[in-house]
């Protein structure tokens, strides 16, 4: 058994580089912790529902859902449970300011800089790198149809739209639907485990980080080379996705009094509404 495990762990080795390889043990600690958390949180349900029934959440309660095939946990269950939330706080804090003094001003002079048309098509070009990886998890979450859209867009976008620059297959009625692992590892019952702030890339669950983690090798910008185009395309999608939000905010007009938790309630109703393509249960 120990040799066997002994030999796995070899192969993973001698196929990926020291920087992937600790990418995917990080990944896979993230995994167990979430397991853990997982198991923990269903003793604690249990412990509750032996010396105290009457606490045991109702059906219209915020509860993590039982595991089971095709029916993805609610990631709105997390809404009842924030245990780091000192900490996430604090990482809040450093990527406000990190956007506050970096982020949004290069965003505004990207605005002014960049005409709309050329900030379109970078938008466009990293879509349909989107629907390359939109296409995989659609076939591991079991939808077919969508995986088939998916894949025309790609197709098409990628030859007459001039890789991607052009969104032809939006014009001709195909819309891009966004799927990820973490929609994928939803999906097949992992649960969403508490949610995390990262640097830099702000709201998440453990869930969605082991998954992000696990994906970086085989994201599809990463494989785009010289690598001067590549980093050029990933700042230019920063920018844009930054850009998109500027705008958004001051079209809105809405006063924040804690921004850290309209920041968490709006990213679990988001991605529990992803989760279940547009129709969550009640």
């Amino acid at each position: 058994m120990k040799q066997g495990i002994g030999q796995a762990l070899y192969a993973i080795k001698s196929l990926l580089p020291p920087r992937w390889l600790k990418l995917w043990l990080c990944a896979l600690a993230l995994c167990l912790t979430q397991i853990a958390w997982a198991q923990v949180q269903g003793l604690n349900a249990q412990e509750v529902d032996l010396a105290h029934p009457a606490l045991v959440p109702g059906p219209g309660d915020l509860a993590v859902e039982p595991l089971s095939g095709f029916h993805p946990p609610d990631s709105a269950a997390v809404l009842a449970s924030d245990p780091f939330e000192a900490m996430n706080r604090q990482v809040f804090d450093f990527n406000e300011g990190l956007d506050r003094r970096l982020l949004r001003p290069a965003a505004r002079v990207y605005i002014n800089t960049v005409p709309r048309p050329l900030r379109d098509g970078f938008s466009n070009m990293l879509l349909n790198l989107d629907d390359a990886v939109s296409l995989v998890n659609q076939l591991l979450q079991g939808k077919p149809a969508k995986a088939a859209t998916s894949l025309v867009r790609f197709l098409f976008n990628s030859s007459l739209g001039l890789a991607g620059f052009f969104d032809i297959a939006s014009e001709a009625g195909l819309y891009h639907e966004s799927e990820d692992l973490g929609q994928s590892f939803a999906v097949w019952g992992v649960p969403s485990g508490p949610y995390v702030v990262l640097p830099l890339f702000g709201p998440s669950t453990l869930r969605d980080a082991s998954a992000r983690i696990i994906f970086q090798p085989f994201a599809p910008i990463r494989q785009i080379s010289p690598s001067q185009t590549r980093y050029g395309l990933i700042t230019a999608g920063l920018l844009a996705s930054r850009a998109e939000l500027l705008e958004a905010s001051n079209a809105s007009g809405l006063v924040v009094i804690d921004r850290y938790l309209f920041a968490r309630d709006a990213f679990l109703q988001r991605r529990r509404n992803q989760i279940y393509d547009g129709e969550p249960p009640e």
